[in-house]
């Protein structure tokens, strides 16, 4: 049964609790990140990039570090190094023939051997999510995704699942594990190298990821923010998307929307309920991914960016680019995250994307900022929100993005324009604090309705959250005083995972202090 929390206003206050020391101080460049997925498919990990050789771990269960690998990053490491992490950047590939409903054969080899059950415990007794497409010819034309409960070693293992799949998967059939990988920057002259990947599920790092549209030289300081396909609103499940539909996939479990109308290049959504409501161009730039399609199974798995779309009853999006294979006409469908990180830093207006899943960066996807970022800068996005306001004024496109040396607001909504488009110094309540240098943030998606990020100002003991929904700054749990040190260096020091417990889930805020080797976590419980 659910475990009951309760709350006292004014009589119960948020603490923070001090943790187990960590192996790097929280200096110049040192970074944590973790898996944002507010459901048991979340990693439970906090990383810690600490130089260009060191990646770390702490294991919230067990309160524990360890020391992972050399992710041997080139560059320099300092102010400008950064890491992220992205649920959807795991392995994927397709199958062998010998599967059944609860037994997959690996086809396209891992990154790297695992061992025997590697892959059944992910570090909380729970293996990782792998999603199967049936999208071969003949094939059955759904998406499923179960949990793996054991697997034989090597590169190409037989993996064990449950609950078991609707259909047995043919060979071609498609698999991505749901394991995710820390996306890591490295400050410096840019080299290959700079831009690399650990592979949670495979413990390795994988080939060099391409660096070709980052700056010369990565430097001063960094904001960067994961859009992946898995981080959805609070209350949906990772897979589904951001409005729930007429349709259902995966055995019935996930929501989707169902297709009234397909072309080569275009989707049409559904005449009521689901997207029959959509503003226009609500969810420009955002992500569809045909998630069944029994008529023609080729077509599942596919994922196409929307360009533009119409607004109210049977919403025609059109595509980037033209389906490979077009989509039966009452194939389902879900809207998502475009699979995207975005970064600024060196002190610039650029806006730089990385596809994740297309391993490229570009400068146009996103327009450049109206001006240079500073010294405690920081981003977070807004996709968590449980529920848009009635009039959609707070909306999931919207990227909250602090200008640093100052209190200046700036806001990227994405789906504003062909390529977004930037409100420079918007107002927000509260406004007073100046964000400089050592200024960092984490985005909660996972409890309060997903409405607040979390900010430490400075080098200071203030902390501060900021309402999404409401654009509106209050204070918050401060730390403790005289810990931090005097000397303030960029770093994003603060992260957040999902505490599971009997099926409540709260947040866990983490801070690594600044120049110091302290770590302290509070719990969000308003």
């Amino acid at each position: 049964m659910p475990m009951t929390i309760t709350w006292r206003e004014m009589i119960d206050i948020p603490e923070w609790r001090f943790l187990a020391t960590p192996p790097a101080a929280g200096s110049a460049g040192v970074s944590l990140c973790s898996d944002l997925r507010d459901d048991a498919a979340r990693v439970p990990y906090v990383y810690q990039f600490a130089t260009a050789a060191i990646l770390n771990r702490y294991n919230p269960i067990n309160d524990g570090w360890s020391f992972l690998l050399t992710p041997a990053m080139a560059g320099t490491f300092g102010a400008g190094s950064a890491c992220v992490f992205s649920p959807s950047k795991g392995p994927q590939g397709t199958v062998a023939a010998g599967c059944n409903t609860t037994t997959i054969v690996i086809n396209t080899a891992l990154p790297a051997a695992v061992g025997i059950n590697q892959l059944a415990n992910k570090g909380d007794g729970v293996g990782y999510k792998i999603r199967i497409m049936g999208n071969q010819g003949g094939g059955s034309g759904k998406t499923e995704e179960t949990f793996i409960t054991g697997n034989t070693g090597g590169t190409q293992p037989t993996i064990t699942v449950s609950p078991a799949l609707t259909f047995s998967p043919a060979s071609g059939d498609r698999y991505e594990l749901l394991s995710g990988s820390v996306l890591l920057l490295n400050a410096g002259t840019l080299a290959a190298g700079s831009w690399k990947a650990y592979d949670v599920a495979c413990n390795v790092m994988r080939a060099n990821l391409t660096q070709t549209n980052l700056p010369a030289t990565v430097g001063t300081e960094s904001s960067i923010i994961c859009l992946d396909e898995l981080y959805c609103p609070l209350g949906r499940k990772p897979g589904e998307g951001f409005l729930v539909g007429a349709g259902t996939y995966n055995n019935g479990l996930f929501n989707c929307l169902t297709a009234t109308g397909i072309a080569a290049g275009t989707i049409t959504g559904q005449a009521a309920a689901g997207d029959a409501a959509v503003l226009l161009n609500e969810y420009r730039n955002f992500q569809i991914r045909i998630v069944e399609d029994t008529g023609t199974p080729l077509a599942v798995g596919q994922r196409r960016r929307i360009t533009s779309h119409t607004a109210g009853a049977s919403p025609v999006y059109t595509l980037a680019a033209n389906w490979t294979t077009t989509p039966s006409a009452g194939a389902k469908f879900v809207i998502e995250n475009p699979n995207y990180v975005l970064r600024w830093g060196e002190l610039t207006t650029t806006t730089y994307t990385y596809g994740i899943l297309g391993d490229a960066w570009s400068t146009s996807t996103f327009a450049a900022r109206g001006n240079v970022v500073a010294a405690g800068q920081t981003a977070f996005p807004s996709w968590g929100m449980a529920a848009q306001d009635t009039a959609k004024n707070a909306r999931y496109s919207f990227i909250y993005a602090f200008r640093g040396g100052g209190v200046l607001l700036d806001v990227l909504d994405i789906a504003g324009g062909a390529n977004g488009l930037w409100a420079d110094g918007a107002a927000y309540g509260g406004q007073g604090t100046s964000l400089g240098i050592a200024t960092t943030s984490e985005y909660d998606p996972m409890s309060n309705a997903g409405r607040y990020a979390y900010m430490i100002l400075n080098a200071s003991n203030l902390m501060y959250r900021f309402d999404v929904k409401t654009r509106v700054m209050e204070e918050y749990a401060q730390l403790p005083v005289g810990i931090q040190s005097s000397t303030a260096v960029a770093g994003g020091k603060m992260t957040a995972i999902a505490s599971i417990n009997d099926s409540t889930v709260v947040t866990k805020i983490f801070y690594l202090f600044n120049g110091v080797s302290y770590f302290s976590d509070t719990l969000l419980l308003r």
